[in-house]
């Protein structure tokens, strides 16, 4: 029997509500800035509640680990301009090294605090060019968590994320709806999927988040997941409307 989570990638209602009406989060604050003690602290509360009611829950890490520093949203963190000067050889497209093992720790640390169930990598487009770095990277940052991790890349190469799951048991995470040729590969392959709905790609292939799902678009998700070998499915929608179309799925899939 399949067991569905379904949940949004962020927080749309408050921490005391959340888990009444959602099965799944992802908390997309980590990945600008490390959390303090307090809202860790204040996270952790709810997320214990949750955990009582079934809930999944999930995290972004941090852009250190995956985003270059020219990326805009390195604006948004911690770091200001002299330290981004400074790091900026040794962060983005998952580099492996002394600074960058530091932080694992920390991530372990927090994963550990917010009694993750899935720590979640995505990469931008940029770093398709340094893909050799990938597999030592998970080689090592998989002595750190005792949860699973996952890889969602901004371009298309089923080959990598193959040998990534296959090699490492990295999950390989995508929009079943804009990769239509990852949904083929791995939907009859993978015993768990973690799913993230952004929208729609526009003409020139600019994903387009003030999208909402029509009725028929999550039941064919809905028959999508019923057909494929996973017995454990998070689905989390990532458009502006997901708040109430995360709900909707919600319906269909007890309809």
């Amino acid at each position: 029997m399949k067991k569905f989570y379904v949940g949004t990638c962020g927080q749309v209602v408050s921490w005391k509500k959340f888990f009444d009406t959602y099965s799944a989060l992802e908390i997309n604050a980590t990945f600008y800035k490390f959390p303090g003690e307090r809202q860790v602290s204040n996270w952790h509360k709810y997320i214990a509640i949750g955990k009582e009611k079934g809930a999944f829950v999930s995290f972004k890490v941090h852009q250190l680990f995956t985003h270059p520093v020219n990326s805009p949203t390195w604006k948004r963190s911690e770091f200001g301009p002299e330290e981004r000067k400074k790091i900026k050889d040794l962060v983005g497209c998952l580099k492996f090294n002394d600074f960058t093992r530091n932080y694992l720790k920390k991530t372990k640390e927090l994963a550990e605090k917010l009694l993750a169930d899935f720590i979640l990598f995505q990469l931008p487009a940029a770093c398709g060019s340094q893909k050799e770095n990938f597999k030592n990277f998970f080689n090592e940052a998989s002595k750190f968590f005792a949860c699973p991790q996952g890889i969602e890349i901004r371009w298309e190469d089923l080959d990598l994320l193959d040998e990534l799951n296959v090699s490492l048991g990295v999950i390989p995470v995508f929009d079943p709806f804009l990769w239509p040729n990852l949904r083929e590969y791995f939907f009859p392959r993978l015993d768990f999927l973690y799913l993230r709905l952004h929208g729609q790609k526009d003409e020139r292939g600019k994903l387009i988040y003030s999208y909402r799902y029509r009725d028929e678009e999550l039941n064919q998700l809905k028959n999508w997941l019923l057909k494929t070998k996973a017995s454990q499915i998070v689905v989390l929608f990532n458009n502006t409307y997901m708040k109430e179309d995360a709900l909707r799925f919600v319906e269909k899939l007890s309809g």
